[in-house]
């Protein structure tokens, strides 16, 4: 462990979140006012989300391939459709 925290979700879950752990889901979640730099209460939407915009990376990136819905990585694929 680095001892270093992920601020905006240790303080949206009420806990500690380190940087060794993935990034934690905070959508659907209130930043109390408090807690906002503008002195609102802040809600979180799934665009917000860091945890979010990876899963939305990675199914954007992979693609089914034709035999029985495996996912293939397309990177690799095309740089050995390259080397063929």
């Amino acid at each position: 462990m680095t001892g270093r925290q992920w601020l905006a979700a240790s303080t949206i879950l009420g806990r500690p979140v380190t940087d060794d752990e993935p990034y934690p889901h905070i959508c659907r979640r209130m930043l109390a006012a408090a807690d906002a730099l503008s002195g609102r209460p802040v809600y979180l939407l799934p665009r917000n989300c860091a945890a979010c915009a990876q899963e939305r990376h990675e199914r954007t990136h992979r693609q089914p391939g034709p035999a029985g819905g495996v996912l293939i990585d397309l990177g690799s694929a095309r740089s050995r459709r390259r080397a063929a």
